[in-house]
């Protein structure tokens, strides 16, 4: 039931991305993404839920496997096909294969026993990002005499000229729905080898974890909940989406439910499923997207510092920032959204900016161990001759800091953003 052994093999070789002078240059940054997440996934998976199957076709075994955070988000996904004289492994992994935007890790190997009693490997490692396109493909070739170690570790890799490719060669969409499709067969049939949760109950009764919130490390998440009373999840749960839970928005009042009063997000801790706290944000459901509204959440690598945004279609409707101590403990949140819109607005007055003011969106792109976040806040029209008109944009970094148990925002720069 093993794959194959070469997860610093693997980081090594996405490190090296100046691999080959003449290859296309890479999106740095879209593979350093990927190569954390690489990272933080395998360092997951000894307590993450296990999923496998194993199925004979004559000479030919196949098995497959796949793992799930504590949050339900499908993590890593690996098929292996062994028959005589032939050995192929894939392994899938990404943040979340249901919601791929940060891209996807792809490995493939294949061992194939010669007429002379050697061993051809052939092996590859593609970035994907969110849209399918390949970013970055490094490939090995090797040929193993009998009895040696089929190891690649000191067999160079070659960098793929990208743009030497055809145009339909240069992504693969396919690959994108592939590992989440294998993920849910598995949980409906596989065999569950391991589910570190399974006797945890908690505070569970009182959430239910939005997808894609999950913290790099595992342990954290995101969750909806309501402000008072014991919650009956059926008649909230979305029979359009099963696993998934809204509050009914049909009249215009999502974050609203008659039983349970209003909407709370809280941050839970996922290893024991208790409460550690809420967010101060009120996003309404536990899918990622609702059409135009959806809830963002970044974490900084060592999943202490988050941030939550809950977004419409020009505008955000809450934004907070929060961090987590050990314990672990919710330190406190601090309202992100109003204090950026206020350091835009004291940015713009001394620029002399014009004072149209209209829908204010808010992205953020990066949240450091050391509490600095980056974002971007963006005021435009959305409706009226001028819909979609941007009226001003700033890129804002905001100190998160901790003192004396509470917590504060600093302004370290504003600017204005570039115009596309």
């Amino acid at each position: 039931m093993k794959t194959f052994a070469l997860s610093v093999l693997v980081l090594l070789l996405i490190i090296n991305i100046r691999s080959n002078a003449s290859a296309a240059p890479a999106k740095d940054e879209d593979v350093k993404i990927l190569m954390r997440h690489y990272e933080q996934i395998e360092d997951q998976l000894a307590r993450s839920v296990h999923y496998s199957k194993k199925e004979q076709s004559g000479d030919e075994t196949t098995i497959q496997q796949a793992w799930f955070n504590g949050a339900g988000d499908s993590i890593k996904v690996a098929t292996e096909r062994t028959a005589p004289g032939r050995r192929e492994l894939t392994e899938y992994i990404a943040a979340d294969f249901e919601l791929v935007h940060d891209g996807m890790f792809v490995l493939t190997r294949e061992e194939t026993a010669q007429p002379d009693g050697t061993t051809q490997v052939d092996e590859s490692r593609k970035c994907l990002a969110g849209n399918g396109e390949i970013i970055r493909e490094l490939k090995k070739t090797a040929r193993f005499k009998p009895g040696e170690s089929t190891d690649t570790v000191q067999v160079p890799n070659v960098a793929v000229d990208l743009k030497k490719l055809p145009k339909d060669k240069r992504s693969d969409q396919e690959l994108l729905s592939k590992p989440q499709t294998i993920a849910e067969s598995l949980q409906q049939s596989g065999q569950l080898d391991l589910d570190p949760f399974v006797n945890v109950t908690g505070d569970s009764e009182k959430y239910r974890v939005i997808r894609g919130t999950a913290s790099p490390d595992g342990r954290y998440a995101i969750a909806l909940g309501f402000t008072k009373g014991k919650i009956d999840w059926d008649k909230l749960a979305d029979p359009d989406f099963p696993g998934t839970y809204s509050t009914d928005d049909s009249d215009g009042t999502d974050g609203v439910d008659s039983e349970n009063g209003k909407t709370v997000n809280y941050v839970v801790d996922l290893t024991t499923r208790r409460i550690l706290g809420t967010t101060g944000g009120d996003y309404f459901g536990t899918r990622h997207r609702y059409n135009h509204r959806e809830c963002e959440v970044l974490w900084s690598p060592d999943s202490k510092n988050f941030v939550e945004i809950y977004s419409g279609k020009w505008n955000y409707e809450s934004c907070h920032a929060g961090r987590i101590s050990t314990g672990p403990k919710l330190v406190g949140t601090v309202d992100l959204g109003k204090y950026a819109e206020k350091a835009a607005d004291s940015f713009r007055a001394s620029h002399k900016h014009r004072k149209e003011r209209g829908s204010i969106a808010i992205f953020a792109s990066e949240v450091t161990n050391d509490g600095l976040i980056e974002l971007e806040l963006t005021d435009q029209e959305s409706g009226g001759d001028g819909k979609g008109d941007v009226n001003f944009s700033a890129d804002e970094k905001i100190r998160l800091s901790e003192a004396s148990g509470h917590l504060r925002l600093d302004t370290v720069n504003v600017r204005e953003a570039p115009q596309e």
